[in-house]
């Protein structure tokens, strides 16, 4: 077993008592570090609405590329990469694609970030406007004229804003920037009283698989074609590994479906895009997964459930196969003085471990092996002052592949990650695709916890070296 954090030092739990951003005392949520303006309200609750999700239809609030500028900001069109530290530019996100614009609010906000014709190799880094991470950490990496795209949680900073880092040795990349969500605090009284949604984590279920053969929740089983928008259940929908009756239960108080997807493609680029409700036969504007030709990639997706308890599935051009494993759901009208399935932002990302140095171990994950990790010494430090956030049912975050090793040298390699609760079994799904190449993979990740605390990682083929940088945590009554 690996150890997220072996110590606990009084330094360690000071540096995470600074990076949390949901205060749970005197009926106040806060943003501390901020000149942000905080009221309490007077409820049955310390926590009201605090860490309560509101799901929105997916909307476009940032795009630098000069042909579809969107609230662009200088240096207008491509932003420079650079290094040895990356090159900042801060964009707003209050009042903008359904985010309320008083920022005592808004505790966080869950937006779709794509890097796209970046000239060199490199990273992005983000997080809220005067909060950077004392420690380097990525959302995205990339490699020269990649589209990439990841989904992150982020922490509205000074004056409401986001901080975007680009790194690179040289050249330009463009920024995409859609909204899907955001989280309130218990100052939104807007909001307090009817509530927001709770994140439910679960075990990762396959709920669809359109390859050949595999005809779950697609009968037949067929790629999604060009323009091709396919329905799928999710209210009530069955996992087919585990099998979960109801992995997400037949209640119309999910709101949301948090669900990792996967596009197979064939000899065309594409994109997926998930939307709620029928668009009426228009293209959705916003996208969650871009695709190269003859790629596999994941990307975590939180998308609204629509009405009819569906979501839809948009594939752009070409001929595209589609997985998706459900590993979280959004449930509305939960008891206000109940904290299950509450989040806590983290104002910055901070690095759990990183399998590459001396201090975890220092040694990649061999072919078909798994390795637990005990995250009890980080979940008992997340702190706001001198008191603990108390008890969790999981962390977000971005697990990363920095990169997989071919077991036999003259055979090339491809694998795939899994993380999910320690002691349970192994699912089918996965929460990375990586094949040998320089560039690291990354990808959101929702890690229940297992017994005390502890995730389990398993690895196809390969050696891997991976790594994982917490944005939230998922708080358990």
């Amino acid at each position: 077993m690996r150890y997220a954090h072996t110590m606990k030092s009084s330094r360690h739990i000071a540096r995470l008592a600074a990076a949390v951003g949901l205060a749970v005392g005197a009926g106040v949520v806060a943003i501390p570090g901020s000149t942000l303006p905080v009221q309490a309200v007077v409820c049955s609750s310390t926590l009201c609405g605090g860490g309560e999700f509101h799901p929105l239809t997916p909307a476009r609030i940032f795009d630098s590329r000069p042909a579809l500028a969107v609230n662009d900001v200088a240096p207008l069109g491509a932003k420079p990469l650079s290094a040895p530290d990356p090159a900042t530019f801060d964009i707003g996100m209050l009042g903008l694609g359904g985010i309320p614009k008083d920022p005592a609010d808004v505790l966080a906000v869950v937006v779709n970030i794509t890097v796209t014709e970046p000239a060199a190799s490199g990273y992005l880094e983000a997080y809220g406007k005067g909060a950077k991470p004392a420690v380097r950490t990525s959302i995205i990496n990339f490699t020269a004229n990649q589209t990439v795209p990841n989904v992150s949680i982020v922490r509205p900073g000074t004056d409401g804003q986001l901080e975007i880092g680009l790194f690179g040795q040289s050249g330009t990349a463009q920024v995409i920037v859609d909204v899907f969500g955001w989280f309130s605090t218990s100052n939104a009284s807007d909001v307090a009283s009817t509530g927001g949604a709770r994140l439910i984590p679960t075990t990762p279920s396959r709920v669809l698989d359109t390859r050949a053969g595999q005809n779950v929740n697609r009968t037949p089983a067929a790629p999604l074609g060009p323009k091709e928008t396919m329905v799928l259940p999710i209210r009530g929908v069955d996992g087919v590994n585990p099998t979960v009756p109801d992995v997400v239960p037949a209640n119309p108080n999910v709101t949301g479906v948090l669900l990792n997807m996967v596009g197979i493609t064939g000899g065309s680029a594409t994109h997926l895009s998930l939307f709620p409700n029928d668009l009426g036969g228009v293209d959705p504007t916003t996208s969650n997964l871009n695709l190269a030709p003859n790629s596999i990639k994941a990307n975590l997706v939180f998308v609204p459930v629509g009405d009819d308890g569906n979501v839809r599935i948009f594939n752009n051009q070409g001929s595209t196969d589609v997985v998706a494993d459900v590993v979280g759901y959004m449930l509305s009208g939960q008891a206000q003085a109940s904290r299950a399935g509450r989040v806590v932002p983290l104002s910055s990302p901070y690095r759990t471990f990183d399998t590459r140095l001396p201090q975890w171990g220092g040694v990649a994950l061999g072919p078909g092996q798994a390795e637990d990790w005990s995250f009890a010494d980080f979940a008992s430090s997340v702190a706001i002052g001198p008191d603990s956030v108390g008890n969790q049912l999981a962390v977000i975050g971005n697990l990363t592949s920095a990169s997989v090793a071919r077991q036999y040298p003259s055979v090339p390699v491809s694998s795939f990650l899994t993380a999910y609760p320690a002691g349970a079994d192994r699912p089918l799904s996965s929460n990375l695709n990586t094949t040998e190449g320089p560039a690291a993979v990354p990808n959101m990740a929702v890690l229940k916890y297992g017994a005390n605390n502890t995730v389990r990682v398993y690895n196809l083929a390969g050696y891997a070296h991976y790594l994982f940088d917490a944005s939230a945590v998922v708080l358990a009554d």
